[in-house]
């Protein structure tokens, strides 16, 4: 495990994040923690565009995709 040090976090910041971590009954470090795996666990968007780039054939018109998007909206 790795050791994570934050500098120069204002106040208002800290003051925040305690507020949040008591509220979820977690001390900062648990709440932090959380926080920080939560976000390392999220696809980027760069990561996103890739995969429906790679599944979406470049051949698709815009007719075609408005017609899927409205077949879509009727199953619902």
């Amino acid at each position: 495990m790795a050791t994570l040090y934050v500098r120069d976090l204002s106040d208002e910041a800290l003051a925040e994040l305690k507020i949040r971590a008591a509220r979820s009954r977690q001390s900062l470090q648990a709440y932090a923690r959380t926080l920080l795996e939560e976000e390392a666990a999220t696809p980027s968007v760069e990561d996103v565009v890739a995969r429906i780039r790679s599944r979406v054939s470049a051949e698709l018109s815009v007719d075609e995709v408005i017609g899927d998007l409205d077949a879509g909206r009727r199953r619902e």
